[in-house]
């Protein structure tokens, strides 16, 4: 038995017994080790989220990685991610999992998750915001040009009219 067929029958032992998955952790895993030389690499089963997944560390002194395989074609859902994370995340790991996209000819891309994401705010927030960052900008803008005016008015006590002040009783 060679080294790959040992490893994808460990896999199959561990409880997976979908072939796309166990190929595609497959070759992450050979990725892992063989190309970017991670450190205590190992392949794991989840039987709750029914996923083989690679944990890693990127070397001695890091803590271990979570590189979950997933197809190109799989449609990922904040729901599925979240999921992942509440089973997979450990006190060793940390809240974070790297997902492992692979195209169909092993093309590999890896983001890194952690959990914990704010949501985007909705449009209003959004626009609120901006008007805000707007106004800081104008009222930084105006305090620039009329830097030395308002230096000399502060430094020479200024010049109050009448007209602007009330008597307050």
């Amino acid at each position: 038995m060679d080294v790959e067929e040992k490893i994808r029958e460990d896999m199959k032992l561990l409880g997976c017994c979908n072939e796309q998955k166990i190929s595609l952790a497959f070759h992450l895993y050979v990725n892992l080790v063989d190309e970017q030389l991670m450190y205590d690499t190992e392949y794991c089963y989840n039987k709750d989220v029914d996923t083989l997944y690679i944990v890693a560390r990127p070397d001695k002194s890091h803590k271990m990685n979570i590189y979950v395989p997933i197809p190109s074609s799989f449609e990922l859902s904040f729901d599925y991610i979240n999921k992942l994370q509440d089973n997979l995340c450990t006190v060793e790991t940390g809240p974070s999992i790297n997902l492992a996209i692979l195209e169909e000819d092993f093309t590999l891309v890896i983001y890194s998750l952690t959990k914990g994401i704010q949501s985007r705010p909705s449009e209003e927030k959004t626009a609120e915001f901006k008007m805000k960052e707007e106004r800081r900008t104008f009222i930084n803008s105006e305090l620039k040009k009329n830097r030395d005016s308002i230096l000399n008015d502060a430094l020479n006590g200024g010049f109050v009219d009448d007209d602007d002040c009330q008597i307050i009783d």
